[in-house]
C-alpha cells in the first residue's frame, strides 16, 4: 500500500484550518472591528463575466449552453473535462486523468475550437487543445456552442466552440479587497489541490493575483491501480484593469505548467509506457476597449495575445520478436520530443447595435527536436543492435492567418434573422535547417464560412432554425510530419491536403419560464452535419518491415442526432434533465461511425438541506450512457452501457463553505465512450472555501 504525503498534507491542512477558525466562530463574534480581516461566506451565484465571447454572441438561433461556477464545481471535478461531461453532445477523449480532448457532436481534437477568454487554446501544430491547461479553480463560466462556428472564429470550429471564461469584474463603485482560499482533498489516488486568489477593486482600476497547485498520485479504478498515471501542476495569473472615460484597459499574464503526466492508455504488459514530463502554457493578453456611454454609438475593441506552449513527450515501446514461433529477441524504442510552439494574434472589432465587424491576424510557429534510441536484445539480454538519432518530427514551420468578417441581426415582422460571414487566408511555410533532406514548402488555403439563423418568439416559446458552414485547415503536423510512431510505424505528412469542410443544420425550439416558474428553461433540437474531406492516416506501403502511413483526405461523414435539456423548479427543489442521442454514418461505406460518442441521459437535482444546517444544500446526479456502436470487425471503442451516480452535500460552518462530494457512488467500472482509460472508482472529496474581506486595504473615507 502506498502512502500519499500530498493527500495527508491536505487533510491535515483542512483540520488545521478548522481548528484555526473554530474558536472565533464558537465565541459568537459579530461584526469585526475596523481594519481587521472580515470573514465572508460566498454562496456561488451567477456572475457577469467580462471579456471576449465566442460564437454565441448575438445569435438567438442555434444551441448555446452555459455552465456558471455553481454548476461547474458541483461534485468536485478535478479537471475541466470532468466538469463539462454533463453538457448534451459533449464527450471527452482521455489517454490519462490529465490528458483529454473535447468531442462535440461526434467530432473531436482539432475539430473543436477551445477558447480561453477569447484566446485560442489550439497551438496550430496539431493534436487539439488540452483543456487541463486551464486550472479548474480559475474558471468562472463555460459556454458550449455546438455546430459549425467558422463565421465567427474561422478555422477549427468544425464541430463547435467551447469557451472557458476566467475573468470576473474588477471594477466596483466602492473600493474593496478580498482574499479567497480553497483547499480540496480526495480519498483515492492522493488527489489534492490548493488555491488562493487576491482581488482589489476600485471605481477606475482593479487588480487580481491568483496561484494554485494540484496533484494526483495515481489512477485508482474499482478493480485496479495504474502506475505512472498521475500528475502535478502549478498555476499563476496576474491581471489588472484600468478605466479612463470610455477607455478600458485589461492586462493579464498567466502561467500554467503540468509535470510528470502519466498516460496509462499507452502502457503494456511488456513495459511500454508514455508520458509528458512537461506541458506548459504562458499567455500574455491585452484588451483595449472603447465603450461610449450613448447606447447607439459604436464600440471598439482590440485584443492582442502572445502565447508559448511547451510539450515534452517521452515514449518507450517494447516489442517481442519471434522466429518460427520461438522468442528470439526484444526490441525497445525510446523517443523524447521537446517541442516549443508560439502563437501571436491581433483581433480588432467594432460593434454597433446588433452588428459587428471584426478582423484577425495570427502567426503560429513550431520547432523542436526528437531524440530517439533503438535497442535490440537477444534472449540472454545481450545488446545485438543499438542506434541513436536526433530528428525533427516537424521541421521549423509557421502559419500565418488573415481573417475578416461581419455579423449582425435584424428583426422584420417579429422574426429575428441573424447571421454572418468570414473570409480566411492561411499561409503555411517550412524552413528546414542546413543539411536537412527536406525542401522548403509554401502552401496557401483560402476559405469563406457563413451562418444564418431564423427565430420567432411566441411568448416564452421560440422555435428556430440555423444553418452554418465551416472549414478546418490542415495543421502543421498533418502537412509536414515525418516520424516513427509507437516504435512500429512511420507517419508522413502531406502538403497537398485539402481543408476539411462541413455544413450543419439545426432545427429546434427553446422556452423561457413556463407554468408559473416551475419550468425555468427547456430546449429540444435536432441537428445534422455533413463533413467532407476528413483527414486521417492511411496505409501506403511496407518498407523493410516497417509500415508507412500518410495523412490523406479520405472520409465523408454524416453526423446527426437529437438533444433535449430542461431546467425545472418545484419550490426549493431544482431538478434538471439532459439527453443526447447521436448517430453517425460513413457516407463512403454506409457503416456506423464508432468514435462519435453514445446516447446519454443525465438527471441532476439540487435540494436544500434542513433549516438547522446553515445554507445547506444536497445534490445528486444520475447518468446513463448507452453502449457504443461500432463498425463490423472494430472493437477498439466498443463500450457496454453503464449507470453512474454522484452525490454532494454542502454547508456553511466555522466561517467557511464545506462541501463533501462522492463521485462514482456505485463504484462502477466504466469507460467514457471515447476514452481509452477507465474512470476512477468511488472517491470522497472534501473541499473547503473561505472568503475574507480586507477592509484595511481600502481608503479611510470608504470604510
Amino acid at each position: 500500500m502506498k502512502t500519499y504525503t500530498g493527500g495527508a498534507a491536505v487533510v491535515g491542512g483542512l483540520i488545521l484550518a478548522a481548528a484555526t477558525w473554530a474558536p472565533a466562530a464558537l465565541a459568537g463574534e459579530t461584526t469585526p472591528a475596523p481594519l481587521r480581516m472580515q470573514d465572508t461566506i460566498t454562496v456561488l451565484k451567477p456572475v457577469t463575466v467580462q471579456g471576449a465571447r465566442g460564437a454565441a454572441d448575438g445569435r438567438a438561433s442555434g444551441t448555446s449552453v452555459r455552465m456558471d461556477r455553481s454548476k461547474l464545481v458541483r461534485f468536485a471535478p478535478a479537471t475541466v473535462s470532468d466538469a463539462i461531461v454533463a453538457i448534451p453532445g459533449v464527450d471527452m477523449s482521455k489517454t490519462g486523468p490529465w490528458a483529454s480532448h473535447v468531442s462535440m457532436r461526434g467530432l473531436s481534437g482539432e475539430r473543436v475550437l477551445v477558447l480561453v477568454d477569447g484566446v485560442r487554446l489550439q497551438t496550430g501544430r496539431g493534436h487539439g487543445a488540452q483543456t487541463s491547461l486551464v486550472s479548474m479553480d480559475r474558471i468562472e463560466t463555460v459556454d458550449a456552442t455546438p455546430g459549425a462556428g467558422g463565421a465567427s472564429n474561422g478555422s477549427d470550429a468544425l464541430a463547435g466552440t467551447l469557451e472557458l471564461s476566467t475573468h470576473r469584474p474588477l471594477l466596483a463603485e466602492r473600493t474593496r479587497a478580498s482574499l479567497t482560499l480553497n483547499l480540496r482533498g480526495a480519498s483515492q489516488g492522493g488527489e489534492h489541490s490548493e488555491f488562493a486568489r487576491f482581488r482589489w477593486m476600485a471605481r477606475n482600476c482593479g487588480a487580481e493575483l491568483s496561484a494554485g497547485t494540484a496533484a494526483l498520485g495515481e489512477l485508482v479504478t474499482p478493480d485496479s491501480t495504474y502506475a505512472h498515471s498521475g500528475y502535478r501542476e502549478q498555476d499563476v495569473a496576474v491581471r489588472g484593469v484600468y478605466r479612463h472615460g470610455i477607455a478600458h484597459l485589461d492586462l493579464e499574464h498567466s502561467m500554467h505548467a503540468s509535470y510528470s503526466i502519466g498516460l496509462p492508455a499507452f502502457q503494456s504488459t511488456l513495459g511500454s509506457d508514455a508520458g509528458f514530463p512537461l506541458v506548459g502554457r504562458d499567455a500574455d493578453r491585452l484588451e483595449l476597449s472603447l465603450t461610449p456611454e450613448h447606447a447607439n454609438a459604436p464600440a471598439a475593441k482590440l485584443l492582442m495575445v502572445q502565447q508559448r506552449f511547451r510539450t515534452n513527450y517521452d515514449e518507450t515501446v517494447i516489442n517481442e520478436r519471434y522466429l518460427r514461433g520461438r522468442l528470439v529477441a526484444t526490441a525497445q524504442s525510446d523517443a523524447r520530443s521537446r517541442i516549443t510552439m508560439w502563437s501571436k494574434s491581433v483581433q480588432p472589432s467594432i460593434t454597433w447595435r446588433d452588428f459587428r465587424a471584426f478582423a484577425e491576424w495570427r502567426r503560429e510557429s513550431t520547432t523542436g527536436p526528437n531524440y530517439g534510441d533503438s535497442t535490440v536484445r537477444n534472449t540472454a539480454g545481450e545488446v545485438t543492435y543499438h542506434e541513436s538519432r536526433v530528428t525533427e518530427d516537424v521541421p521549423p514551420a509557421r502559419r500565418e492567418v488573415w481573417g475578416a468578417g461581419i455579423s449582425g441581426a435584424v428583426r422584420p415582422y417579429g422574426f429575428r434573422l441573424d447571421g454572418g460571414a468570414r473570409w480566411d487566408h492561411m499561409h503555411s511555410v517550412t524552413s528546414p535547417g542546413e543539411g536537412s533532406w527536406r525542401t522548403p514548402s509554401n502552401v496557401t488555403d483560402k476559405n469563406v464560412s457563413g451562418e444564418a439563423g431564423l427565430s420567432r418568439a411566441i411568448g416564452e416559446v421560440t422555435p428556430y432554425v440555423h444553418v452554418a458552414s465551416n472549414f478546418r485547415a490542415p495543421n502543421l503536423e498533418e502537412r509536414y510530419v515525418n516520424m516513427l510512431v509507437h516504435g512500429g510505424l512511420m507517419v508522413f505528412g502531406n502538403e497537398k491536403l485539402r481543408p476539411e469542410t462541413s455544413l450543419s443544420t439545426e432545427v429546434g425550439v427553446k422556452t423561457g419560464e413556463l407554468f408559473g416558474g416551475k419550468v425555468s428553461s427547456t430546449r429540444l433540437s435536432a441537428y445534422r452535419s455533413d463533413v467532407e474531406d476528413l483527414i486521417a492516416i492511411r496505409y501506403v506501403t511496407l518498407v523493410f518491415g516497417v509500415p508507412r502511413f500518410e495523412n490523406q483526405n479520405i472520409d465523408r461523414a454524416r453526423l446527426e442526432g437529437v438533444e433535449a435539456q430542461a431546467d425545472l423548479r418545484f419550490g426549493r427543489v431544482q431538478p434538471s434533465i439532459a439527453v443526447a442521442f447521436p448517430r453517425g454514418t460513413d457516407r463512403n461505406t454506409g457503416e456506423p461511425i464508432s468514435d462519435l460518442g453514445a446516447a446519454r441521459a443525465t438527471f441532476d437535482v439540487r435540494v436544500p438541506a434542513p433549516r438547522f444546517v446553515p445554507l445547506g444544500t444536497v445534490a445528486f446526479r444520475v447518468r446513463w450512457t448507452n453502449a457504443s456502436r461500432t463498425s463490423r470487425g472494430e472493437d477498439v471503442l466498443a463500450r457496454p452501457a453503464f449507470w453512474t451516480a454522484s452525490a454532494e452535500a454542502g454547508m456553511t460552518a466555522l466561517r467557511a463553505r464545506w462541501t463533501l462530494a462522492v463521485r462514482n457512488l456505485t463504484n462502477t467500472r466504466y469507460f467514457e465512450p471515447l476514452s481509452f482509460i477507465p474512470e476512477p472508482g468511488r472517491s470522497f472529496t472534501l473541499s473547503v472555501r473561505r472568503d475574507v474581506a480586507l477592509p484595511w486595504l481600502t481608503p479611510n473615507t470608504e470604510r
